[in-house]
């Protein structure tokens, strides 16, 4: 005995909407559509018994104000035969929307605004499932609101907050959220959405990073470790010594007494500031050496404009060298400057990608500009007889390590590293060095 065809349902509509970005395109639905529409080929239409017009084409609305927003349009002059007609509609919105509405709720019945996730979600977007049968009559009716938390993946760059991840990946996220437009539970779900950050391609970490292996570290304990070719590394970078430098002695006993000359003599005023000797300890264990940083900073509470540049409230002299010491030994020196513009480099923040592979890229359609590189602190020397550069971007969590003006480093994480990309040329000792002053308590943004 044959079996009753399905009732046949056309998937009249798609439309969509940002009342974050509304003139950009990242939010529009894409030219491909079949992963949407075949998600709801074996979920909801599976639930309610029935059978998708495969040969019917969806219209694809962009929305331009907000005045649009929840209007349908019925018009089935092309599918007036087809007894059932579904509709959907993908809004973005801001989280405080939600929130200041009272949209969402968990499902343990604790309002959602009153949850710490909130403050790291990016958006939440509205997605809604009507359909309709050929009286017009609503017949189904499900809302789903999706939390977008990016994080964190193999990328290394800067991360975008105009979008929550890429375009491909968007609407990848928002195709699998129609396995939850069912039947069960209540009207309006909600559900916590973790979704690989978009970031801005560039023309500097880019080239080096691209498609490259990654070499990943533990941080969970007191040290930092990791693993390549020469088998596992572990560093340690113990608290830093201050020694207060008395400004006032004029002794001929103040061991700081030529620190404080040069002050004199290059500052008219230096008593509005506290200067300090820093002792940074470094440690390198796998090779069994000891390190010390010998520098002098000075501290200002209040730091002022430097020609409309701002200052961090601990500076590293420039009237004297820095010192790296092996043991008792002096191996080298490095000088630190501040908010260094990287000459011809620039990220754009309207083609992004994943961080990892650039052969992929997409517009957002947001027109924002490309902006210049600005390495937050640059540490620059020479140790073991080579020249290094250290470029700490605080803006996006970025380490960049060069040898003689190449990149042979480039590290992601905050205070602490997370993954690198490393050419394999360096010697051990020379790369462990670089990674424990890059990341010596020192040269940590405060707070």
């Amino acid at each position: 005995m044959n079996s009753r065809p399905l009732p046949l349902v056309a998937v009249e509509q798609i439309q969509a909407y940002s009342y974050l970005n509304p003139s950009a395109s990242y939010w529009k639905i894409p030219e491909n559509i079949n992963p949407i529409l075949e998600a709801l080929d074996t979920s909801l239409f599976v639930t309610l018994k029935m059978q998708r017009e495969k040969n019917y084409t969806t219209l694809q609305v962009a929305l331009s104000k907000t005045s649009q927003l929840g209007k349908i349009k019925i018009d089935w002059t092309r599918s007036r035969d087809i007894p059932y007609h579904a509709y959907l509609e993908l809004y973005e919105m801001d989280p405080e929307f939600a929130f200041k509405n009272d949209l969402i709720v968990t499902n343990d019945s604790v309002k959602f605004s009153q949850r710490k996730k909130r403050d790291s979600l990016h958006s939440v977007w509205f997605i809604a499932c009507s359909i309709f049968n050929a009286k017009q009559e609503r017949v189904f009716q499900k809302t789903i609101m999706l939390g977008f938390t990016p994080i964190g993946t193999l990328g290394i760059g800067y991360t975008i907050k105009t979008s929550p991840s890429t375009p491909t990946l968007l609407f990848n996220a928002i195709a699998k959220s129609m396995n939850y437009l069912d039947t069960e539970g209540e009207d309006m779900d909600y559900l916590d959405v973790k979704i690989p950050a978009a970031y801005a391609t560039d023309n500097y970490w880019m080239p080096f990073v691209h498609n490259k292996p990654r070499i990943l570290f533990d941080t969970s304990k007191q040290f930092i470790s990791f693993a390549d070719q020469e088998g596992i590394h572990a560093l340690r970078v113990p608290a830093a010594v201050l020694k207060r430098i008395n400004t006032k002695d004029k002794s001929e006993n103040n061991p700081f007494k030529d620190i404080v000359s040069a002050l004199r003599k290059t500052r008219s005023i230096f008593n509005n500031s506290e200067y300090y000797q820093v002792i940074q300890p470094l440690r390198d264990i796998k090779n069994n050496i000891d390190y010390t940083l010998d520098t002098y900073i000075e501290f200002t509470t209040d730091p002022p404009l430097n020609n409309n540049v701002p200052k961090f409230a601990i500076q590293f002299l420039p009237e004297t060298l820095h010192r790296i010491y092996q043991e008792k030994d002096s191996i080298g020196y490095f000088s630190v400057k501040d908010f260094v513009k990287e000459e011809n480099k620039f990220y754009y923040p309207d083609i992004v990608y994943n961080g990892y592979d650039s052969s992929r890229s997409a517009p957002l359609g947001t027109f924002f500009a490309k902006q210049p590189i600005v390495q937050s602190r640059v540490i620059t020397g020479k140790v073991f007889n080579k020249e290094f550069t250290i470029q700490l971007n605080y803006e996006n969590s970025i380490t960049t390590i060069l040898i003689d003006k190449v990149m042979v480093m480039a590290i992601s994480g905050n205070k602490k590293p997370i993954q690198m990309v490393a050419k394999g040329s360096l010697p051990s000792n020379v790369q462990s060095l670089l990674l424990l002053i890059a990341y010596a308590e020192i040269f940590q943004q405060p707070g």
